[in-house]
């Protein structure tokens, strides 16, 4: 994922909110400290009650942080899909989350690719002290892993009223289509189609799935998602469809609204085929459709091009978004496509964590008020950070970048412990096979420090 140019950079900053001056306090009043390293491929974390943090590999490894002297128990090691080039390229151990009632149950679901089964999968297990046990399977995602498939995402979050939100990519094959859409319509090409997958009613993938758990291991469907049960040739999960690879998805304690980050194309310029590539992060509280593989960004529309004729076509309708593909095993119909809330050309920009600075006790050292009412953001390819602050009608007031003079290391997660500060999870250099991940603490410090440089 190629960091955007300095003309496509120049381009972003003009479409930002005019702001008299920086609203964010400088770099030297954050303190940034290494909690624990040495972790593979670290994914995602999830951080306990306690204020224990779990932390997932990619390789299928749970750990187990204590923040106080950063050590840490393997409490889980699961069989993953093996990956290599080509075949299962982002499979793994890929999101983890805590029941609401974490305290009282000790359930923790997983979301991961089972060796030797094309499935995702999606599980609640119960932490026993020092191991993950238990295993209740919710649900599984056929998918595909040959032929160079990717975007698989994976994040999990729990919502308002029990809500399991888990983001899930469109298993497509990006390498082939120019930068643009994946609408490849030839025989034996499917995997390099999205809309068998992002487009399609009738397919889990490439999509925001909203499930509500229940005791026995199953789960129950709620209202308001984007197809009633019942609905032909639809599923009864999908909240959002119509993403190419939501890495990370964050809820707003408050309002419930949804954020993620898709993580979008490469083109490096707009063509006839379609727009260049444009990362989104996105925000709802209901349920719809956000446009990939027809549209990004602000609705930029792509092309319905004939790869086998190399023959560009007429531009999809947002209005009236249709899938003629014959890979789509849905409706061809489907719902009007719903802009960005904010987009940039691409990168790899990620929703990390929302920060309203009264929901934690008074502390010096936790998130500042300049911070309230913000979605943290980060980019999982330049490590960059940057805050989105709202104001009390949800509109942008500030989108400004954020601890220019520390460096991340492609960042992979974020959450917020029970005291306002933030915790940052790094795959590492190598990012995706890596051994030297980092969990980082950040916290306020009133008094500016001395920094030694980026």
């Amino acid at each position: 994922m190629a960091a955007p140019m300095r003309s496509a950079a120049l381009i972003l900053l003009a479409s930002l909110p005019a702001l008299a001056a920086p609203v964010i306090p400088r770099s030297e009043f954050f303190k940034v400290e290494t909690v624990a390293e040495g972790f593979t491929d670290a994914m995602e974390l999830a951080i306990t009650p306690e204020g224990y943090i779990f932390v997932i590999e990619r390789t299928g490894a749970v750990k187990l942080v204590r923040p106080a002297d950063g050590k840490s128990l393997e409490v889980a090691a699961l069989e993953v899909e093996p990956r290599r080039d080509g075949h299962a390229e982002e499979c793994g151990l890929l999101g983890i989350a805590l029941d609401p009632d974490y305290a009282g149950n000790k359930w923790v679901y997983l979301y991961y690719s089972p060796a030797g089964i094309p499935k995702q999968r999606l599980s609640r297990f119960t932490f026993a002290g020092r191991t993950l046990e238990d295993e209740h399977v919710l649900l599984e995602i056929p998918h595909e892993r040959d032929n160079g498939v990717r975007h698989e995402a994976g994040s999990l979050a729990f919502g308002p009223q029990g809500r399991l939100f888990l983001a899930t990519g469109d298993n497509t094959n990006p390498a082939e289509s120019d930068g643009y859409a994946p609408l490849d319509q030839r025989k034996d090409r499917a995997g390099f189609d999205a809309q068998r997958t992002a487009g399609n009613t009738n397919d889990l993938r490439g999509k925001i799935l909203r499930i509500v758990p229940k005791a026995d291991g199953t789960y129950a469907i709620p209202e308001g998602n984007l197809f009633p049960e019942g609905t032909g040739s639809t599923r009864p999960e999908i909240f959002v469809m119509g993403c190419r690879n939501p890495f990370r998805i964050a809820l707003d304690p408050r309002s419930g609204a949804l954020f993620w980050g898709d993580i979008g194309p490469d083109a490096g310029a707009a063509g006839e085929r379609g727009p260049q590539g444009y990362d989104e992060i996105n925000r709802t509280r209901a349920a719809g459709n956000f446009g990939w593989p027809y549209f990004a960004a602000d609705n930029k529309p792509y092309a319905n091009y004939d790869f086998r004729a190399q023959r560009i076509r007429t531009p999809f309708d947002p209005a009236s978004p249709f899938n003629s593909s014959p890979n789509n095993t849905g409706r061809p119909r489907l719902p009007a496509a719903q802009s960005a809330l904010w987009f940039q050309p691409h990168s790899a920009a990620c929703a990390g964590a929302v920060y309203h600075h009264g929901d934690y006790p008074e502390s010096p050292t936790k998130l500042p008020k300049a911070l309230d009412s913000s979605l943290l953001v980060f980019d999982r390819a330049s490590g960059a950070l940057r805050v989105i602050k709202f104001d009390a009608s949800g509109a942008i007031a500030a989108n400004e970048p954020w601890l220019e003079k520390y460096r991340f290391v492609h960042p992979s997660d974020m959450a917020l412990d029970a005291e306002g500060h933030l915790y940052l999870l790094e795959s590492g250099s190598a990012r995706d096979d890596g051994n030297n991940a980092k969990l980082k603490r950040i916290s306020y410090s009133e008094v500016p420090l001395k920094l030694d440089g980026p």
